[in-house]
């Protein structure tokens, strides 16, 4: 499977050596997935003298980990206050801190292994894009200042400073986010693997998981693979590979379009300071520089359709509404992916049988979320109780409709509406 025509895929570094799998092979941990939680789960695990193998049907980055837009976000999808809603007492206040802390996960592994992506700790804004998304800027900039985070208000003249667009009138800046080029983030992670011995084999569709003798055998291609745990970390890419994962989630699909390089007045009035932003539309818009200078929007639109050429008129319709006035933006690049959506918007963890360890439902948080997810899979292998967990594990549950595709997709594309509707009335 080749790679999108992206922004990123073209200006990475060259990925590293990852052949198939030509032979049976034996492993302490196999694990399915080479996007950010597989790869941070087999750094761990090296790390800590087990062996791992990781499988990867297209290779390191290929799907939602190479695609979506670089911003590291703090933060599940859902607001503090309801996550310690549904789960109470100390889950409730683990799995906030389990959100909060996530980016600093991301920023940690860069620094520590010196992973060249072009990270950018400068921070995230969020700006009220309606009059209820006024009240949730308030709401949330409440919720993490009094969970110590230096988060403030941004007005509207700040706003405009800061973001080059006079569209907004109120935000709030999370100091903790800040933006990467996601594809190197990806390679440079699998380079860190096979440095550690971590096994990494692209072009390899695993089919078929048995459980014999107290053993996982993996079936990928013609060989076997044999091990005591397997992690399963292939977001919204997951097949039938474990029964009832691939309808527990909705794939949705979203995309990115990069401009060409801007020039010296654009560059000078938009995001100025570094930043990374994304307002509170009902379907979120995303916009950041690139290491070399292009704008680089996503997530205006939502489909869970084959193609983004429905999307991406709208993506550029916003970057025109927001920055026109600089001047006009030509689009160079564009491309798209799909991420899980959980019917919690909460991240999943399964063990449906010993030894089987799965995550999915990053909800568009993918970068610090699925990286944190890595880490914690890799904690339970080692031994951690499944209390210890930051992410509660719970049984496989389907979605409702999830069979009847035709009104999956009709499900999809009536939300999006019924979203833009909404952000439009208010």
């Amino acid at each position: 499977m080749e790679l999108p025509d992206s922004l990123w895929a073209a200006s990475a570094s060259a990925a590293p050596a990852t052949p198939p799998l030509l032979a049976d092979a034996v492993a302490d941990v196999a694990i399915i997935g080479a996007g950010f939680t597989g790869l941070c789960a087999a750094i761990q695990l090296a790390e800590a003298g087990i062996s791992c193998v990781v499988v990867d049907a297209a290779e390191p980055g290929w799907g939602a980990s190479g695609r979506n837009n670089g911003q590291v976000i703090a933060g599940l999808k859902q607001d503090p206050e309801i996550i310690e809603k549904v789960f109470a007492g100390d889950m409730g206040q683990r799995l906030v801190a389990f959100g909060g802390d996530a980016p600093s996960k991301v920023w940690a592994l860069i620094k520590r292994y010196g992973i060249d992506c072009s990270a950018n700790r400068k921070g995230w804004i969020q700006p009220a894009y309606t009059r209820g998304g006024i009240a949730a800027v308030q709401r949330r900039h409440a919720a993490w200042t009094q969970r110590g985070v230096k988060a403030h208000l941004l007005g509207e003249g700040a706003l405009q400073s800061k973001l080059g667009t006079g569209k907004y009138t109120l935000g709030w800046y999370d100091p903790r986010g800040g933006s990467i080029q996601p594809m190197d983030y990806a390679r440079g992670l699998a380079r860190v693997g096979l440095a550690l011995g971590v096994r990494i084999h692209a072009q390899c569709h695993a089919r078929k998981l048995q459980r014999r003798n107290g053993q996982w055998h993996v079936s990928v291609g013609e060989h076997l693979l044999k091990t005591h745990h397997v992690i399963v970390a292939t977001g919204a890419y997951a097949d039938d590979l474990v029964p009832g994962l691939r309808k527990s989630f909705v794939p949705v699909r979203t995309a990115q379009i990069a401009s060409e390089p801007l020039n010296a007045e654009q560059l000078k009035h938009i995001l100025p300071g570094g930043q990374v932003c994304s307002d509170t539309r009902q379907l979120l818009t995303s916009f950041r520089l690139s290491p070399d200078g292009r704008l680089v929007m996503g997530g205006a639109g939502a489909t869970s359709g084959p193609s983004h050429q429905a999307i991406v008129p709208y993506l550029q319709r916003a970057g025109n509404e927001l920055f026109g006035h600089l001047g006009p933006l030509r689009w160079a690049y564009q491309w798209s992916g799909c991420f899980a959506v959980t019917t919690d918007h909460l991240p999943h963890v399964h063990e449906p049988e010993p030894g089987l360890h799965i995550s999915v439902g990053c909800n568009g948080r993918g970068i610090a979320v699925s990286t944190s997810l890595g880490l914690c899979l890799a904690e339970r292998v080692m031994g951690a109780s499944a209390l210890e967990l930051p992410v509660p594990v719970t049984s496989i549950e389907g979605v409702a409709f999830h069979r009847f595709h035709r009104f999956h997709r009709l499900g999809v594309k009536l939300a999006t509406t019924c979203k833009r509707w909404q952000d439009r009335l208010q």
